[in-house]
């Protein structure tokens, strides 16, 4: 499988109000829940007020057709992940899947990917 880092910082942070201008950044990720409102964006561009928020995540991304008809992709990457004692984020967009995983983690995890016959371009 073909993989590709995404080669920013970024932060997860949750929020009570956002600005559409967050939308003129790549690689923001909004989600809205009933009860919450999150964002995933390069730290660069976060926001100055936020409940709370992590840094510190890196990100890679499926680099090949991770189209709604295929599966089992995310399970694949996943459980090699586990493996390595990390946790995960998985953000799906329509064209493809982001993994976002703790900074100090990205190394032994990528080692573990390129072990299972994964390949970074």
């Amino acid at each position: 499988m073909d993989l590709q880092i995404i080669d920013r910082k970024f932060s997860i942070c949750k929020l009570k109000e956002i600005s559409t201008e967050l939308l003129n950044h790549d690689f923001t990720f909004i989600s809205k829940t009933d009860n919450e409102l999150s964002l995933i964006c390069e730290t660069d561009h976060m926001p100055e007020i936020y409940l709370t928020a992590e840094h510190g995540w890196r990100c890679f991304r499926i680099a090949e057709d991770a189209s709604f008809e295929k599966y089992g992709m995310i399970a694949f990457l996943s459980k090699i992940i586990a493996d390595e004692k990390t946790c995960i984020l998985v953000v799906a967009t329509y064209d493809t899947d982001y993994i976002f995983l703790k900074e100090d983690r990205l190394e032994d995890v990528k080692k573990a990917l390129l072990a299972n016959g994964c390949k970074f371009i």
